[in-house]
């Protein structure tokens, strides 16, 4: 099974790589091969590039799409490279699979951005999307794209949502939980926009390619016109507040909590029910939060006294 890996050099693209090159559980070893595609490690494969795209889609039997401009911070402070980048680039994916290699199914990495602010929790595949930011447009617009082309071109697709997912090494050093950890180890006050009071869903990188692994054997095993969404949730709802004091008692720090004003960009918390994960991809996560956090900051404290 040969897999063009869009965002390859990415968070979860790379880790993704390093936890599942040589193997899959429903494939044998020899049989898989990652086909990484990423502007940041040859300046020719950019999802924007079509012409690219389609030769390199000829010779493979899926998508993993995650490259995009990924978080709402970076869609706040360049809106038109985020909606052109994330957009195009997965009009550009889907057109180079259905004019070059139809045969391909195609796994659309999306966020729970796309569901904004929701009134009635835990969210769902069926709960409203109303996304706030550019980033969560960007979002929804692949993941109804992604539909429309299995629709009318008999593709085969899955969105999978991600929700907070975190570890230590190679983590964003500025999202929120190796954020807190850095300035907790640091001796820093934690800081929070907002009230802290909005509940949050976290879930542990190896519980994330888990769960890519098992959406691949679910969409390549699909049929021609196939499209399905899935969200991976830890169902395990904590607030931003107690998440900031949890930090500060597995490092052992003193660091003291502070508040900044709130962005508007920022969602009011949320946390997701991961029923229909467990349900279609036989999947549940397997790393608590607090376990995954004191892996976190074990893999950080190198990292950070360099």
């Amino acid at each position: 099974m040969r897999i063009l890996l869009t965002g390859s050099a990415g968070y979860i693209g790379s880790s993704l790589i390093k936890r599942l090159r040589g193997r899959l559980s429903f494939a044998r070893p020899e049989q898989v091969e990652f086909v990484c595609f990423d502007i940041r490690e040859n300046s020719n494969n950019s999802i924007l590039d079509l012409g690219r795209l389609k030769r390199v889609v000829r010779n493979i039997d899926g998508v993993i799409h995650l490259a995009a401009i990924s978080r709402p911070k970076w869609g706040f402070e360049n809106p038109y490279h985020c909606l052109m980048t994330n957009t195009l680039g997965t009009i550009n994916v889907l057109e180079a699979v259905r004019t070059s290699n139809p045969k391909a199914w195609i796994l659309f990495g999306s966020s729970r951005e796309v569901f904004g602010n929701l009134k009635k929790f835990p969210g769902t595949e069926q709960s409203p999307r109303n996304p706030l930011n550019a980033y969560g447009v960007s979002k929804k617009t692949g993941e109804d794209l992604l539909k429309q082309y299995t629709e009318n071109y008999g593709l085969r697709g899955l969105t999978i949502r991600f929700c907070g997912v975190y570890t230590g090494a190679g983590d964003i050093l500025d999202r929120v939980i190796p954020k807190f950890i850095g300035q907790a180890l640091g001796g820093k006050p934690l800081t929070i926009e907002g009230s802290g009071s909005f509940l949050g869903d976290y879930v542990y990188i190896d519980d994330v390619v888990a769960g890519i692994e098992k959406a691949i054997a679910h969409v390549s095993k699909s049929k021609k016109g196939f499209y399905d969404d899935v969200t991976l949730a830890a169902q395990n709802p904590i607030s931003l507040k107690n998440l900031a004091n949890l930090i500060v008692k597995i490092t052992g720090s003193k660091s003291k909590i502070i508040h900044l004003p709130d962005r508007t960009y920022d969602q009011r918390g949320y946390w997701g029910s991961n029923a229909k994960a467990r349900r279609v991809l036989k999947w549940k996560p397997a790393v608590a939060l607090k376990a995954g956090i004191e892996r976190a900051v074990a893999e950080l404290k190198p990292i950070l006294k360099k």
